[in-house]
């Protein structure tokens, strides 16, 4: 097992807990229904990289010809993607804040102010390279069937971790939130000596497994995060766009972590 996927199944452990049991609820239902949604996430699965599933995934539309040529002559200096591997240029809407993805290994989905920074000069052709490498070393990530797969199975978790992200987004600022989180433990521990004491066996073991993934969840997430950045990360190096990147990087404040990047990119050292 590659690295990367060693820490990609950490990251899955919450979601696969979770989903299964909203699917163990869900078998109860009649078969028909059952086979329905096992075709539908094969057909996900499989029609990932369509047209159709790119502009459900992204809201993305075709390039116009001048927008594909601009961003073509900019990437020219990746020499794996040029002539016959030429990618397919999308705009897209949704792209969760990334401005390159590359789904598949013949698609370039960009976002809309991406694509406006390259037409309008705002982006040299170095910089709009870096960003395109980031992307292209991310590509094995984005692309793999048995990350989609996993993905399609863990639908459910996913929804609950967006509203939650949402919610969470806003009851942050609430002056007591915090605190009630840093003091999870205490509850979590009172739950389980009274689970022990009143022999409720099962009780014990579901509020041990909450609050294991409790912190677990965004242990594993902060890794999965880091691990996909490093990927990108060495693409850029090996396309020779370290420097670049780093001086990119540079223009906005960031923290130890973030210096360090910028050192190792800008030694070109992975």
């Amino acid at each position: 097992m590659t690295r990367w996927r060693r820490v990609w199944a950490g990251s899955q452990l919450t979601g696969v807990l979770f989903s299964t049991m909203v699917w163990v609820v869900v078998a109860a239902i009649p078969v028909p229904v059952i086979l329905v949604l096992l075709v539908l996430g094969v057909v996900l699965v499989l029609a990932r990289g369509t047209r159709l599933l790119l502009w459900w995934r992204f809201g993305v539309r075709p390039a116009t010809g001048f927008e594909r040529d601009k961003v073509c002559e900019a990437i020219v200096p990746i020499a794996s993607l040029r002539g016959r591997r030429q990618p397919a240029i999308w705009v897209g809407r949704r792209t969760s804040g990334r401005d390159a993805i590359m789904p598949t290994a013949h698609d370039l989905v960009l976002s809309h102010r991406f694509v406006t920074w390259v037409v309008t000069g705002k982006l040299s052709e170095e910089e709009t390279c870096a960003v395109v490498s980031h992307a292209l070393g991310r590509q094995v990530v984005d692309s793999s069937p048995l990350v989609a797969s996993f993905d399609a199975y863990c639908g459910p978790w996913q929804i609950v971790a967006q509203v939650a992200g949402g919610v969470a987004a806003g009851a942050s600022r609430l002056p007591l939130l915090p605190l009630a989180w840093k003091v999870r433990w205490i509850v979590f521990g009172v739950a389980v000596v009274d689970s022990y004491l009143n022999q409720r066996w099962p009780a014990m073991v579901l509020v041990a497994i909450i609050a294991v993934l409790s912190w677990s969840t965004g242990f594993f997430a902060a890794r999965w995060a880091l691990t996909l950045q490093r990927l990108g990360d060495e693409r850029v190096i090996a396309e020779g766009f370290g420097p670049t990147l780093a001086r990119m990087l540079r223009r906005s404040s960031c923290g130890i972590a973030g210096q360090e990047r910028v050192e190792i990119l800008s030694q070109g050292r992975s």
